[in-house]
């Protein structure tokens, strides 16, 4: 009982300290002539050992209201994945997660989670985790990879030759994809439309690679925008305003 409350209590204090900015900042914006807000909901369970509290947003203000409840649907689902398997079933799952909402226009939602997740273990830390969800308001459709990526071969390329750069810091290094993820090009492009372990998210200004499955650890690879609108969907881009 001693070990949960110090694994809670640690997975508290850090989801306070992130949620301070998204406190402090009340997001609206306006599409298709509706005004669309973002509240905050939570997801809690502390069934047997279970020590589960990811946050997560919602949008309202859509004059659709079954698409709206479609959309937050699919932003709850995706923000709770990892919550399932073996710890979960046998009510040993340590959880943590917040959201950063990186780019919201009415159009386009991108958010970024952060936190731990992992089986509960005597002896033996909670993995970091990150993930992203991508959402196009105006059809409602959850946007992955492969729906934004219009040519992977050229991706492949531009992380190869290590355009993208690291913003992920270990030990206050950040990592060269070159480096960490060496392999031909050929083989990359496969991964990268594969989507296994893959995430992506967009700020408005640059677009951004996650490699959420790397052991214990995660990064992330930035560019501008700029440099790959030719190989990003075009009515991504019109969307976001390009």
């Amino acid at each position: 009982m001693g070990n949960r409350k110090k694994v809670r209590g640690k997975i508290i204090v850090a989801l306070i300290g992130m949620a301070v900015l998204i406190f402090g900042n009340c997001l609206t914006a306006a599409g298709n002539g509706e005004e669309i807000s973002i509240i905050r909901k939570e997801y809690s369970n502390e069934r047997g050992k279970n020590d589960i509290l990811v946050f997560y947003p919602q949008i309202q203000g859509l004059d659709d209201e079954g698409k709206e409840k479609r959309i937050n649907y699919q932003i709850r689902k995706d923000a709770t994945k990892l919550i399932y398997g073996e710890p979960y079933e046998k009510n040993r799952l340590a959880c943590g997660l917040d959201y950063e909402i990186k780019f919201f226009n009415g159009e386009i939602i991108s958010v970024h989670y952060k936190g731990w997740c992992g089986g509960i273990t005597r002896g033996r830390g909670i993995p970091p985790v990150i993930l992203a969800t991508n959402i196009d308001i105006e059809s409602g459709k959850l946007l992955k990879l492969n729906d934004i990526i219009t040519n992977f071969d050229t991706l492949a390329e531009l992380l190869v030759e290590d355009r993208f750069e690291g913003i992920t810091k270990w030990e206050g290094v950040a990592s060269i994809f070159s480096q960490g993820y060496g392999d031909t090009k050929e083989a990359k492009e496969e991964w990268l439309k594969g989507g296994n372990g893959l995430g992506c998210y967009t700020d408005g200004s640059k677009f951004v690679i996650m490699i959420t499955t790397k052991y214990w650890s995660y990064d992330e690879f930035a560019i501008d925008l700029s440099e790959v609108e030719d190989i990003l969907d075009s009515e991504f881009l019109e969307k976001l305003g390009r």
